[in-house]
């Protein structure tokens, strides 16, 4: 009998340790649901990060051409200042201007913040922002280009 005991004693003690095998314990059940919502979330914002600094550069051709379509999406539209649109008001910040392409098409854009140094008219710009009802761009950042690099290479241009 004190075989048989110790026998089904073992099984007993093999089939608990196959269960525990099996499932997970409370420990690493936590463990999961805790790493999966980590890695859920640094996959959700590297997604969004990628998704907003991956906007495409529009041309103001490309944009008139979308429609009505266009008010529903964030972009960046660059072109170059058209010379005698700008309208600045010092006081409150905001600034009327249009962009021009190579098209000579052109939009409006109507900006609030601080102006780049560099903005003038017929520099290079680049716009962030959206698509208003009435066709006009509001944007919410304002780039230049500096023009020191072009102003270099036709200095290179004139020496050859």
């Amino acid at each position: 009998m004190d075989s048989k005991g110790s026998e089904e004693t073992s099984k007993d003690s093999g089939t608990a340790r196959a269960q525990r095998r099996k499932g997970l314990n409370s420990a690493q059940k936590k463990f999961m649901v805790g790493a999966v919502i980590i890695v859920g979330t640094i996959g959700y914002l590297i997604f969004t990060g990628v998704q907003a600094s991956g906007s495409y550069y529009y041309t103001v051709a490309e944009v008139l051409a979308m429609g009505s379509d266009i008010t529903k999406n964030r972009l960046r539209l660059e072109g170059k200042v058209a010379p005698g649109t700008i309208s600045k008001d010092t006081s409150s910040l905001k600034l009327n201007f249009e962009i021009i392409d190579e098209s000579m098409k052109k939009i409006p854009v109507y900006y609030e913040g601080v102006t780049p140094d560099m903005f003038q008219a017929d520099i290079d710009v680049v716009v962030e922002g959206r698509v208003d009802k009435d066709g006009r761009f509001i944007a919410n950042k304002l780039l230049t280009s500096c023009p020191s690099k072009y102003e270099a290479a036709e200095e290179v241009k004139k020496s050859i």
